[in-house]
């Protein structure tokens, strides 16, 4: 059985390498041991605290195979970025150039440099064992979140965003990067990535143009991936669209990946999240699949189950896994 829970302590190791395996690119996963542990520190801090209102927290999950008892993803859910630290994103707009006398009006795509998600909940770190990629497994580990999200609303701001890779080739190069970043940062892409990740981001507002970028100045190898996604997360994409989180014109500052966002009240887990008592009994092998959780803050659980009807029936195991008994009240959404 696969079971979704909070990052502790004890899981540095595990957590270390799915650092290492998912590589440049995930910025909020970065392979930093130090920044690793913090990390992790802070989001148990973050599960133990009593919260009105979304603040810094930051909300890390991990998927436990429970029958050889190891490790396989990761995820998290920070509660609101860009607070205490600036958070950058380009926002895809145009500029319209205009002379009456020639009669001439151009509109040129441009990027503008702005904080717009300041305050919003982000979704990021999701790394998911290649061995794992199916079985609906990516969905437990990508929406155990989202019904965290649902029993806990007061931890959550009303807007929602997912930082998605970009284009990145084998050897770690970003197009978007080679065009714009290295003419102000003097340094690889991998190593400004991990700065961003182990470094407060001041240095961004020091070092990036203030002035809005004019699209068809960049390279055409930059232009063509400008709010493109690189081809090892579209599951997750196809994941989070689903869950209504969509493209707005937002991108990243280095690879130019697009930005999704959502008002959190519409992601479909939260919207059709219901609750039902547990009953006991055998396994349920036929009927809708459905991700239950415990109703826990810092004992959070969340397994697939099957349903059939609106009867919630699990096996022991299942509620062990859960850390419930039969009649608690639990919440679950639809696959």
């Amino acid at each position: 059985m696969l079971i979704v829970r909070p990052i502790k302590t004890d899981d540095s190791n595990a957590f270390t390498e799915f650092a290492v395996a998912a590589g440049v690119g995930h910025t909020n996963l970065p392979n930093h041991p130090k920044r690793l542990a913090q990390k992790i520190n802070h989001s148990e801090l973050s599960f133990a605290a009593s919260i009105e209102q979304a603040g810094e927290e930051g909300y890390t999950f991990v998927m436990q195979d429970t029958s050889t008892d190891r490790l396989v993803g990761t995820c998290t859910v920070d509660a609101a970025v860009g607070l205490s630290e600036p958070f950058f994103s380009y926002r895809v707009d145009e500029v319209v150039h205009a002379s009456s006398d020639l009669k001439i009006q151009n509109r040129i795509p441009a990027l503008h440099l702005g904080h717009d998600y300041t305050g919003a909940s982000r979704l990021s770190s999701f790394y998911l064992e290649p061995d794992y990629r199916c079985n609906f497994y990516d969905q437990l580990l990508s929406k155990s979140r989202l019904l965290f999200m649902a029993c806990f609303p007061e931890r959550f701001a009303a807007t929602t965003i997912a930082e998605i890779k970009g284009v990145i080739d084998q050897q770690g190069v970003s197009p978007f990067w080679e065009s714009v970043g290295r003419h102000f940062f003097t340094m690889d892409f991998a190593e400004a990535d991990l700065l961003t990740a182990s470094t407060n981001k001041h240095f961004i507002a020091n070092l990036m143009p203030r002035f809005p970028l004019y699209v068809p100045l960049l390279s055409n190898n930059a232009q063509a991936v400008i709010g493109q996604h690189h081809d090892d997360v579209e599951d997750i994409v196809n994941i989070l669209e689903h869950e209504g989180l969509h493209f707005e014109g937002h991108v990243d500052i280095f690879d130019a990946g697009p930005i999704l966002e959502v008002r959190t009240r519409h992601i479909r887990a939260i919207r059709h999240a219901e609750q039902a008592q547990a009953l006991a009994g055998d396994e349920v092998l036929q009927g809708k699949r459905v991700l239950v959780c415990n109703n826990s803050c810092h004992d959070f659980r969340c397994i697939i189950a099957r349903m059939s009807g609106n009867t919630l029936v699990l096996s022991t195991t299942q509620l062990e896994g859960l850390q419930v008994v039969a009649g608690n009240t639990l919440t679950y959404c639809q696959l």
